[in-house]
């Protein structure tokens, strides 16, 4: 991805790391559930607490994605009215809308260390047959909303700074992906995975 925006070019890779790292996770968590549900329904036996790392997973991984949907503009946008407004507007409008993304990250951070931190102080584990310190799966799962969020204030103060500086690149760096974008980034996929086809 080079949509020609300095930022995005620096947290890319780390972000992509964190999603390949939860892509990875996800594999080999579905590996043992097949172990699981092969295991119990013909030799008889169970991995106990599979369920519950399942459910561990979905928050961690989710976490960890964030960042990667936010410097790759996956983000859902309802944009259907955004193309007929002004361009002065479009800008103020994308700067805002990562300006509240940046707002709700720092929140969500901050919400999330006040539940890790009532975790670590009462020693809260799961009451399920693992028995899980809470604070592994919460630090983990916190982390990826810290990432988030710290990707998130960046490119907020390089979308309002932009705002006062140049707006037209608003627009360009800030914008929801246009179609043809859309397009342009499927058809260079696709042309990626034939390259080594005859």
């Amino acid at each position: 991805m080079n949509d020609g925006n300095p930022l995005t070019r620096v947290l890319a890779p780390p972000a992509r790391i964190l999603a390949l790292a939860g892509g990875w996770w996800l594999l080999l968590l579905s590996f043992v559930t097949c172990v699981e549900i092969i295991g119990r329904k013909v030799f008889g036996f169970s991995l106990q607490g599979i369920d519950e790392v399942g459910g561990y997973t979905t928050a961690v991984v989710s976490s960890l994605a964030f960042a990667w949907a936010l410097v790759t503009k996956s983000h859902t946008r309802v944009d259907f009215l955004l193309a007929h407004m002004p361009e002065w507007l479009r800008a103020v409008l994308n700067a805002l809308a990562y300006a509240l993304l940046a707002g709700f990250g720092v929140f969500a951070s901050i919400r999330g260390w006040a539940v890790l931190e009532e975790t670590i102080e009462f020693d809260a584990h799961a009451i399920t047959p693992l028995g899980t310190p809470l604070w592994i799966p919460q630090s983990l799962w916190l982390a990826g909303i810290v990432v988030f969020a710290a990707v998130a204030v960046l490119l907020a103060l390089h979308a309002a700074w932009l705002l006062l500086t140049d707006r037209p690149r608003v627009n360009q760096l800030y914008g929801p992906m246009t179609l043809d974008e859309e397009v342009a980034i499927e058809a260079s996929a696709i042309a990626k995975r034939q390259e080594g086809t005859p």
